[in-house]
């Protein structure tokens, strides 16, 4: 059996777990949380293939080692570090393969280093649909956010957009289910949800482990980020059949159906409003486009072509 490394720092790995757990059933496969650079040394001497999980410091320091050259290198970029210099400073002569997990960021990858077509592949993150209970679901109250509160997911867009719901039907409410990464957002809340009146509608509920549970009762699944490469908490509630009511971010229209997308704060609160529901669709969508057997059968694809090439 060959042998596949992932190379991931700690507490970075979420997005590896089902990955590792697929291909182990057709690989020797091993994960090195890596804390210090000369355990790439090590590894990757004893690797046929090297997956670095981010195109951060560690595919940088990996790339330009001499054992490089006669590995099979797959990087994961994923979104974040599109915009960092990491891009910038990696040997890509010695990179077999670059995955971005959405075509929005490959094209912004692009744009900013020269790196040939034949070595970038867009493969999204799959969702594991077995994971999220599935249930025909209908209009309600019950809106969710979930994921970080940092600049990226546009929170005053997200306090602004339920306060315009809320202007619609007093009865609405926003769950959060999420960590704040600033402190200047907590104060905003804090301030904003009192100056509007909303104290007994938007609910902080923290970081939540069970994702599937803490979604069971929502109605909506509410996105205002400026920037994502999929947003898979959306994807997840999908899964469950709740109806997703996202702000047209920047590669949205590639990811997603046009009428699961809003441009302005009137739309969204329409999508809400509407009445317009369909659980299936919404899990369908999910299962047809971005399950995990669809982003497994194309990582063995593309490890198997590396191999023979």
């Amino acid at each position: 059996m060959k042998k596949i490394v992932f190379f991931v720092k700690s507490g970075l790995d979420t997005f590896l777990k089902d990955i590792i757990l697929e291909l182990s059933k057709v690989y020797t496969v091993k994960k090195v949380i890596v804390g210090f650079y000369n355990q790439i040394d090590k590894e990757m001497k004893e690797a046929d293939i090297c997956w670095f999980e981010w195109c951060d410091d560690l595919v940088v320091y990996g790339s330009k080692l001499d054992v490089a050259k006669e590995k099979i290198i797959v990087c994961r970029l994923h979104s974040y570090e599109v915009f960092t210099n990491y891009i910038n400073l990696v040997n890509w002569r010695n990179i077999d393969k670059l995955i971005c997990v959405g075509k929005n960021i490959c094209d912004i990858l692009k744009n900013k280093i020269s790196v040939e077509d034949k070595k970038v592949e867009v493969i999204q993150n799959g969702i594991n649909i077995n994971s999220y209970n599935y249930k025909d679901r209908s209009d309600g109250i019950n809106i969710a956010y979930v994921g970080y509160i940092n600049f990226k997911k546009g929170p005053m867009l997200l306090i602004h957009t339920f306060k315009a719901m809320y202007e619609k039907n007093r009865n609405y409410k926003l769950y959060i289910a999420g960590e704040f990464q600033d402190e200047r957002y907590v104060l905003y809340f804090s301030h904003m949800i009192k100056k509007m009146h909303m104290e007994k509608n938007i609910i902080y509920n923290g970081w939540q482990d069970d994702i599937n549970q803490w979604l069971e009762d929502k109605n909506y699944i509410l996105c205002t980020s400026v920037l994502e490469s999929q947003n898979l908490s959306v994807m997840q509630a999908m899964s469950k059949g709740i109806k997703p009511v996202i702000h047209n971010f920047v590669g949205a229209e590639d990811i997603y159906p046009y009428e699961y997308l809003w441009n302005s704060i009137d739309e969204a609160v329409n999508m809400v409003c509407n009445h317009n529901y369909n659980s299936k669709e919404y899990r369908n969508f999910i299962v047809n486009n971005y399950s995990l057997d669809i982003q497994k059968n194309k990582i063995l694809k593309l490890i198997d072509s590396l191999e023979n090439n």
